[in-house]
């Protein structure tokens, strides 16, 4: 193998690893997209779900979440809160511990005994992995008769960028009516905002509210809509 081939394999190599959808995304604005949407929180229990302590984090950014531990008294069960639940401190502490092994978290114990933890590049990463997978659009109890289209228009550059949302959509459950036509009889202005800004397609996807589409018959039997 030539020195020549041996770089070009390397610059291919690089090239694959840095092809995260996530990987440049504005730190400040992942943290805004994290306020949009609110996190699926468990019911007071021993310990938070790495995810939700994720989201938390994610919401707060660079900036850190500082958590107030209680001091440890035998027999009294300590509880420390995250956002509106109480966890068990040594729960909260051993998930925080579990997350700064995989390099999700930093945790920084402060003179005064509390502890600051901030997420990493790699745990927002995580985290919006996280959010994207778990994202659900609820049907209404009595559908408004009114459609959610999203149309959108991505250069071929950037066609795996397209093609992670057009798969995201098709997650969502919203129906594929074009090749970049999308319908969905549901409210997911939220969950559309949130891909599009996550993704950069803010300019070239758009939502649309629409009264009528012609011959939704279709469209009404996939969604178990009544006919008209």
């Amino acid at each position: 193998m030539s020195i020549k081939d041996a770089n070009m394999i390397g610059a291919s190599v690089k090239i694959k690893r840095s092809a995260h959808p996530y990987a440049k995304i504005q730190w400040k604005k992942a943290s805004q997209l994290f306020e949009r949407l609110p996190v699926q929180e468990k019911d007071q229990g021993t310990r938070p779900a790495m995810k939700e302590i994720l989201h938390f984090l994610a919401a707060v950014g660079v900036v850190g979440m500082v958590i107030a531990f209680p001091p440890i008294i035998t027999g009294v069960a300590a509880f420390v809160r995250l956002g509106k639940r109480d966890y068990r401190s040594w729960g909260m502490r051993r998930a925080l511990h579990q997350l700064a092994k995989q390099h999700y978290v930093t945790i920084k114990v402060l003179p005064d005994g509390s502890t600051t933890v901030r997420i990493t590049k790699q745990g927002m990463m995580r985290a919006l992995s996280y959010q994207v997978n778990s994202m659900q659009i609820f049907p209404q109890k009595k559908w408004d008769g009114r459609w959610r289209v999203v149309i959108f228009d991505i250069e071929e550059k950037h066609r795996r960028l397209r093609d992670i949302f057009r798969m995201r959509l098709v997650q969502l459950g919203l129906f594929r009516l074009q090749e970049s036509v999308f319908v969905s009889p549901y409210p997911c202005f939220d969950e559309i905002e949130f891909l599009r800004e996550l993704y950069g397609v803010a300019f070239s996807a758009k939502y649309l509210l629409v009264q009528n589409i012609e011959d939704d018959q279709v469209l009404r039997s996939h969604f178990e809509l009544p006919t008209s």
